[in-house]
């Protein structure tokens, strides 16, 4: 069951990429993917450098379950590769929970645009994550 591994590996590097190409000043997708509350206004607006350390975070995130699941090849896998893989199903299923306002499964806050995009695609993707991190980690 290598496929879930290399989907997730590429879905993690676009979106480490697609954070690159927003840090450095691109629009594109960038109005659906800020929360908002119910007057359509953004609760942060996430800076260049925050936005380039969740870039290098999915970046590492890629690094890891390729790692985990020997995608990327290492004589011996480290036991921190398992922690850090653990630790990816705990973020990303997080994630997917929410904070039960704007974000996730459980948010109050739903006919913004951000948060039609988050229950259409965000958080089933989240979801969808933490499945392949928590797969590679018992597989192994």
């Amino acid at each position: 069951m290598i496929v879930l591994p290399i989907i997730s590996c590429i879905i993690l590097l676009l979106l480490a990429f697609i954070h690159v190409y927003w840090a450095f000043g691109g629009k594109k997708g960038i109005i659906a993917v800020i929360p908002q509350d119910n007057h359509n206004q953004r609760q942060f607006t996430p800076g260049k450098w925050i936005t380039l350390l969740v870039a290098g975070c999915l970046f590492c995130a890629c690094l890891i379950l390729g790692i985990q699941s020997s995608l990327i090849p290492l004589i011996k896998q480290p036991k921190l590769v398992s922690i850090l893989s653990f630790f990816c199903f705990l973020v990303f299923g997080l994630r997917a929970i929410g904070d039960f306002n704007y974000v996730g499964l459980f948010k109050k806050i739903r006919k913004t645009s951000f948060s039609k995009m988050d229950t259409i695609a965000y958080t089933p993707l989240c979801l969808f994550l933490s499945f392949t991190f928590i797969y590679v980690f018992m597989t192994k």
